[in-house]
């Protein structure tokens, strides 16, 4: 995928894309929360750190594209807010404990790697998503 794919995937699964008839807007990593359908899509997740290594240069520069840390923000913040034990998927017992700990383990990658990318820190950036990449490779 090329920077403007990437860019606008984002956008789509932070739900910050107007166009919301669009089928990846309701099926995004936070539409596909909203209303939950019962089960984690893992391959959102995938997708929204693809997104990234494909932006990644786009964090050296001195300004960085605020839609990009928006739309990451908005997944991160969002997720942990609705998961929460208070949340509207943690209070009405949408979530089972294994699927709200996947939630949490996704949306804390993708956090640090926005954190090491801000930081010129590309290594460790996807360092625990090459990790989780291997191990479900392993695993599944």
């Amino acid at each position: 995928m090329d920077k403007k794919e990437a860019k606008e995937l984002l956008s789509f699964h932070s739900s910050r894309n107007s166009d919301i008839h669009n089928p990846k807007w309701s099926n995004g990593f936070l539409g596909s929360l909203r209303p939950f359908r019962g089960e984690l899509c893992e391959e959102n997740f995938i997708e929204v750190m693809e997104c990234l290594k494909t932006l990644k240069d786009e964090f050296e520069d001195a300004v960085v594209d605020k839609e990009i840390v928006g739309d990451i923000v908005a997944i991160v913040h969002l997720t942990r807010e609705w998961a929460a034990p208070d949340g509207m998927l943690g209070r009405n017992g949408i979530l089972t404990k294994e699927q709200t700990k996947c939630l949490f383990t996704w949306v804390d990658m993708m956090e640090n790697c926005l954190m090491y990318l801000l930081d010129d820190d590309e290594e460790d950036a996807f360092s625990d998503y090459e990790d989780y990449r291997e191990q479900c490779a392993f695993h599944g």
